[in-house]
């Protein structure tokens, strides 16, 4: 698993990608989900960086299977970066702490540059029900980007520049 997840090298086919794309989607669920359990486990959210090295990485041995530059996996990570700002453009201001809005609203008004701020990083007032549900509504998101793409890459059913056809794919 491990050099499924880390190394960039190589090549990975559709049922092996999609393994991983799911662990990877639970693992970010997870991660998203823990500032409405705890304001100390939103700490823990910065693994996050690690699991944008593992997207990319899946992403590069997916499309090396096809026999494409690694530099694609742009694509799909914009795609899904894209259609998460969309939704949570739309989504979020639907789960709005009232009480969060309305302190917002009086330091505006107050003209307290830093108390604007504090309210700003403090997480932008979701509830914890609108907290779950944005996690889950992006966890969608990605697994369906994950889906469209891997199956829009045709795998190379013989060795190619990368390496070795996956096992999957050799035919006997």
């Amino acid at each position: 698993m491990g050099n499924l997840l880390f190394s960039p090298s190589g090549r990975v086919g559709p049922a092996p990608f999609m393994k991983g794309a799911t662990i990877l989607i639970v693992i970010g669920f997870i991660l998203s989900i823990l500032p409405a359990l705890s304001a100390a486990l939103g700490m823990l959210g910065i693994i996050g960086i690690v699991l944008w090295w593992c997207w990319i990485v899946l992403w590069i041995k997916r499309y090396h299977d096809g026999g494409k530059s690694g530099w694609m996996c742009l694509v799909p990570i914009i795609v899904f970066i894209i259609a998460s700002i969309v939704i949570s453009l739309v989504l979020q201001p639907m789960f709005i702490d009232p009480e969060f809005a309305a302190r917002s609203e009086e330091a505006a008004a107050s003209g307290d540059f830093g108390a604007v701020m504090e309210m700003a990083m403090s997480g932008g007032g979701v509830s914890k029900a609108g907290i779950f549900i944005l996690a889950l509504v992006n966890a969608v998101v990605a697994y369906l980007v994950a889906f469209v793409f891997n199956n829009m890459i045709k795998s190379d059913p013989h060795d190619n520049q990368f390496g070795p056809a996956t096992p999957s794919m050799v035919s006997f």
